[in-house]
């Protein structure tokens, strides 16, 4: 036998955890840490001192009450600081931490049905489930990639504790009639051990917390160096293509006013004038959009819209191009079609789309809006722009939507572009919780798709 005081070891344990809840209550104010972990972490902390003050205190409790309130506290204390343990580097979801809930719920339900066995085969069956666990997210910690290696180390301290425990349920269950606060060496040693180890895992969490901040900072920082490189590609492909228009418009306007010039020259001058204004602007507003797209300036405000109102608006938006070019405009789809998305985004979608298929189609091509699909299960409606233009290389199909991969083709009158407005059809559509891809044959015309959302779920 050992000379020691079991109930003042528990009282002990839970003056430990007090301290460990400072600790980590002068971490969050230091550091202005916001992370719904470490208030988990914290609160099975507390729900710890509760469980050590009971079974400090376990003479005074009624039976079997206090039996399953215990029961079922370490359980949650155990599946708490596992879970925070285990997946302290991903975002906190509210919905996986709700279902793993059902794990220590379901074994407080099982081990109650042991509320009146012995003391020996309730402290076999408890040490053993709480063994299984820490085993369980051990083999996580040094099995599972992506884990830091605090989390290693971590990973190796749960596999002792769940020795430790696994040591402490066979000394339970080979000796019969064994009370709580024995001390017998298979039963003492463990538990000892178990609290010694339990309060290095508070300061095991620290350095994990501070190595996962660390690697998202770094994260975080090569991501930002990357976009920046990538953005100062876009912005001077963006420069050099203004520049040609812009320059073209000065010459125009040179020539317009400067020489003397047939009426049949001025007829074509000023064509040209129109077309690059339109292009010009054109490009100008779609970046102005794309810019506050990024920076956040416009506000996503979806709602049940009609998609036909929106085809219909913008095809006679586009009578006079249409008209001048001699091709056939139209949407072939009823005039009930709703989805759920904002209105202005998915305007600018499809006036993008439609203008994109009027500058890649020859003079008496057809162009046609049609309805692709319709996926209740899914919740989706897919449309297609279909024109029988002059197609998109199969490399350039993914190009086309990455912000680092400007493909610009002439159109069939040699209008200029830079790409920009599928980049920003990809950027609304994602906004929207939709997508964009591209399918067709090379010189044999192209289809877009836009799938949608019909409803708000």
């Amino acid at each position: 036998m050992i000379d020691i005081d079991v109930k003042t070891l528990f009282l002990f344990s839970a003056a430990t955890n007090i301290f460990v809840i400072s600790l980590f209550v002068t971490y969050v104010k230091l550091y202005k840490v916001k992370n719904p972990i470490i208030n988990i972490f914290m609160l099975a902390r507390v729900l710890g001192i509760i469980f050590l003050m009971m079974l400090s205190l376990r003479d005074g409790l009624p039976k079997p009450i206090g039996i399953i309130a215990n029961t079922t506290i370490i359980l949650f204390v155990i599946f708490y600081e596992i879970y925070c343990i285990a997946v302290i580097e991903r975002k906190f979801d509210s919905k996986h931490f709700k279902r793993f809930l059902l794990i220590p719920l379901f074994l407080s339900v099982f081990l109650s049905f042991f509320s009146t066995a012995s003391v020996n085969n309730r402290m076999a069956v408890v040490s053993l489930s709480a063994a299984i666990i820490y085993a369980f997210i051990a083999n996580i910690l040094l099995t599972e990639k992506g884990k830091t290696k605090i989390q290693h180390i971590t990973g190796y301290l749960l596999g002792v504790i769940a020795v430790v425990l696994l040591v402490r349920s066979l000394g339970a269950y080979l000796d019969v009639g064994v009370e709580i606060t024995s001390t017998k060496y298979l039963l003492i040693i463990p538990l000892a051990i178990f609290l010694i180890l339990n309060f290095i895992i508070p300061l095991l969490l620290l350095f994990i917390l501070k190595e996962v901040d660390n690697k998202i900072i770094e994260n975080d920082n090569l991501k930002l160096s990357e976009l920046n490189k990538n953005k100062d590609k876009f912005f001077s492909i963006i420069a050099h293509d203004l520049r040609g228009p812009l320059g073209s418009l000065q010459q125009i306007g040179e020539l317009l006013w400067l020489n003397n010039i047939s009426d049949d020259k001025r007829e074509k001058l000023t064509s040209a004038l129109y077309q690059n204004s339109k292009n010009t602007f054109s490009l100008l507003d779609n970046l102005l959009k794309w810019a506050n797209a990024n920076s956040g300036l416009i506000v996503y405000e979806p709602s049940q819209i009609n998609l036909h109102v929106i085809v219909t608006n913008n095809i006679r938006l586009f009578n006079a191009q249409v008209r001048l070019k001699n091709l056939t405009l139209q949407c072939n789809f009823d005039s009930e079609l709703f989805v759920y998305a904002d209105f202005d985004m998915i305007d600018t979608v499809i006036r993008n789309l439609i203008s994109n298929a009027i500058k890649f189609t020859p003079a008496g091509g057809k162009i046609e809006i049609i309805l692709d699909k319709i996926d209740e299960i899914n919740n989706s409606c897919t449309i297609a722009i279909v024109d029988n233009g002059v197609g998109l290389r199969k490399d350039a199909q993914l190009k086309v939507f990455e912000i680092d991969n400007l493909v610009s083709t002439l159109g069939t009158d040699k209008e200029t572009g830079t790409g920009l407005g599928l980049k920003l059809c990809k950027e609304f559509l994602t906004i929207n919780k939709g997508s964009i891809w591209i399918e067709n044959n090379e010189n044999n015309g192209t289809r877009v798709f836009v799938s949608l959302p019909i409803e708000n779920k």
